[in-house]
């Protein structure tokens, strides 16, 4: 006996799952899956759907609406920003560029090149009405998940625009156009760079490369490849501590942005508190983001918000009893992993170690002052 005379007619499989909603949903959205892939999204109708599905059309409107949301469901499954990924940064921008690479280079390895998502995308090319429903997953799957985590103000929302570009670019490029080098380099050697990339974007620790200047006596020539290589050593040193700063927090609920504003706090002494403005002037976190921070800690109960007697527009942030005492964990959590860490070197490489970084940071204090 064949397949086809081993399926049930069209009437029992309906029967059968008619009072399984979710198991209806499913394959639903296994068959817009299949149909969307093979025949793009021009291609397919609701009645297709319904009977690959095995389900009626109204059954598949009553789920989602319309084609359009259905095609939503099946592409915003596993794509853009999600909700994992978000929790793999710690909802912080720090660990934002990392997570995006591994996520991005992850899924789309993995990805068949019919892929529904693929499959939009080339047809968003040439065909506007594709264009515009492109559009609107990226604003909702990218650019929605990266405001709240960056902010809303017109950086953030420059920055975000570059993040998408970078990313799209690569799906472009490695994958559905598989240009040439971006098609062969191993995803081992493109995340750490892309990742880089994306830290430029997001605008994490790594400080701008300034513009070279005209020669002057005092020039000892252009830069040699060790020279380079100190510096990128000492910014991928400091990448990764303040990542591994971040996981310290992360077992603690909150971000490391966020944990930056609660430490800011702490060291303002008593009674721990400071005005946005100035939580933001200190580093703390950029100002676009303040809110948003200062509204999830304020949720966990970890900071309070006080108007001044004075001036009623001007609200203070301060430090809880549970704050402080977070902040203190995670301080002596951080100090036992810095011991940890230190602990890995002889004691004459540790004194030499503080020598040569003291005597660079007096070197970069001079030339900043300048």
């Amino acid at each position: 006996m064949d397949a086809e005379q081993e399926r049930p007619p069209e009437n029992e499989r309906r029967r059968g799952r008619s009072h399984d909603p979710e198991g209806n949903r499913r394959a639903v959205l296994a068959a817009a899956r299949r149909l969307f892939a093979a025949h793009g999204y021009q291609g397919v109708g609701i009645r297709a759907i319904a009977a690959e599905s095995g389900v009626t059309p109204g059954l598949v409107m009553a789920y989602f609406g319309s084609k359009d949301g259905l095609f939503r469901a099946v592409v915003g499954e596993g794509t853009g920003v999600t909700a994992r990924l978000l929790d793999e940064a710690g909802n912080d921008p720090a660990g934002l560029p990392q997570a995006l690479a591994h996520s991005y280079l992850e899924r789309w390895d993995h990805l068949s090149a019919q892929d529904p998502l693929a499959a939009l995308i080339r047809s968003a090319l040439n065909h506007p009405p594709s264009a515009g429903q492109l559009a609107e997953l990226l604003e909702r799957l990218v650019t929605g998940p990266l405001t709240g985590v960056l902010g809303d103000s017109s950086e953030a929302r420059a920055r975000i625009g570059l993040i998408r570009s970078i990313l799209f670019g690569v799906i472009m490029e490695r994958y559905l156009f598989a240009h040439e080098p971006a098609r062969s380099v191993p995803t081992a050697e493109l995340e750490p760079l892309l990742t880089a990339v994306l830290a430029a974007a997001v605008g994490g620790t790594q400080a701008p490369t300034p513009a070279p200047g005209p020669a002057t006596p005092a020039d000892h020539g252009p830069a040699t490849d060790a020279d380079t290589r100190v510096f990128a050593t000492l910014t991928d040193c400091a990448a990764r501590y303040r990542a591994l700063i971040g996981r310290v927090v992360k077992r603690h609920g909150i971000g490391l942005a966020a944990f930056d504003v609660l430490a800011e706090l702490r060291r303002a002494g008593a009674p721990y508190r400071r005005t946005m403005s100035e939580l933001a002037a200190a580093g703390a976190v950029r100002a676009g983001g303040m809110t948003q921070h200062a509204d999830r800690l304020a949720g966990a109960g970890l900071i309070e918000r006080e108007r001044d007697d004075r001036d009623r527009r001007v609200v203070r942030l301060r430090l809880t009893a549970a704050g402080r005492d977070l902040v203190d964990r995670v301080a002596e959590e951080r100090r036992a992993g810095e011991r940890e860490l230190l602990d890995r070197l002889r004691p004459d490489e540790r004194r030499r170690l503080d020598v040569l970084l003291g005597a660079l940071g007096r070197t970069l204090a001079d030339a900043d002052s300048e």
